[in-house]
């Protein structure tokens, strides 16, 4: 086998709250992710030596910087081996949107490599690579539609739930630095509001419990930074009559529905009831729960 070609899909997190700073900088979280079938598509080819990185959208000034080079460089290494990698990415998950694309395209790479060139890693192997690319990342090495992170988010536990959810998710058209909300975050001097971790964390799922747990710590700083977000939720709650929320560190918003048709009728009516200008660089999906 010279390539292989691989889904990277998105998540959102249906519950985020942070819980405090950590002495290393990163805070301690409890979360409750959820894969999604929005993907992108990366293909890996084997080629004498050096690694490359492509793709039909513009991802990095350097590819070198970008985290599915580092997640190749990082396996290669340390399974020792002499080849190199041509890495080609289809991006159709937004850029820096709160939908962990970058996260899911350095796991993708991750499992790739070790299929392609059968090194026979182990899940915890992987897991541990996986930790020093990004806290997300070993979410979706875990191969599961629903987990629970904590601490960095990284320390997870898979849940039986068999919830298949459907989401319209806008994105609004421009990026947001994950460091940079976290680093608001950080000076806000008003209390937090004392948001408790919901039971069903640890309980059982259903559309209705994930629908009322829908809440994200970070929010408010996203909204701080860029109104539109805030104007997004609202149109979505008096427009469909639906709890939306910014899903990561944003800028991406979301709201479930039940069906595929469901969301697709609340597409329908989000477009007749805003102004064209005002949505131009609107980019609106539909993903469901990816199993």
């Amino acid at each position: 086998m010279t390539s292989i070609t691989l889904t990277a899909p998105a998540k959102v997190n249906l519950f985020l709250k942070i819980l405090n700073k950590r002495k290393d900088g990163y805070h301690n979280i409890s979360t409750l992710f959820e894969r999604i079938s929005l993907a992108d598509t990366i293909t890996i080819t084997k080629r004498p030596s050096g690694i490359t990185v492509s793709s039909d959208k513009f991802i990095t000034r350097n590819p070198k910087d970008n985290l599915v080079y580092k997640a190749a460089e990082l396996i290669l290494k340390h399974a020792r081996v002499k080849s190199g990698v041509r890495i080609y990415i289809k991006k159709n998950i937004p850029i820096a949107a709160g939908l962990g694309g970058g996260s899911s395209d350095a796991a993708s790479v991750l499992m790739g490599l070790n299929s392609l060139f059968r090194l026979k890693l182990k899940e915890g192997e992987l897991a541990a690579l996986g930790k020093k690319l990004g806290a997300d990342v070993p979410f979706f090495l875990l191969q599961t539609p629903f987990a629970i992170g904590r601490e960095k988010g990284d320390v997870l536990s898979k849940i039986n739930c068999k919830a298949r959810l459907w989401h319209l998710i806008i994105y609004p058209g421009f990026k947001l630095s994950t460091k940079d909300i976290y680093e608001a975050f950080d000076l806000l001097t008003i209390k937090m509001r004392d948001v408790k971790i919901p039971r069903s964390l640890n309980g059982t799922y259903d559309y209705n419990s994930l629908e009322r747990m829908l809440y994200n710590d970070l929010e408010h700083i996203a909204i701080a930074k860029k109104m539109v977000l805030g104007r997004i939720v609202e149109r979505l709650a008096s427009y469909l009559g639906r709890k939306a929320i910014v899903s990561g560190s944003g800028p991406s918003v979301f709201c479930l529905c039940r069906t595929r048709k469901e969301a697709m009728a609340a597409k329908r009516e989000l477009f007749r009831k805003t102004p064209a200008g005002e949505r131009k660089s609107w980019q609106v999906l539909i993903a469901g729960t990816k199993i």
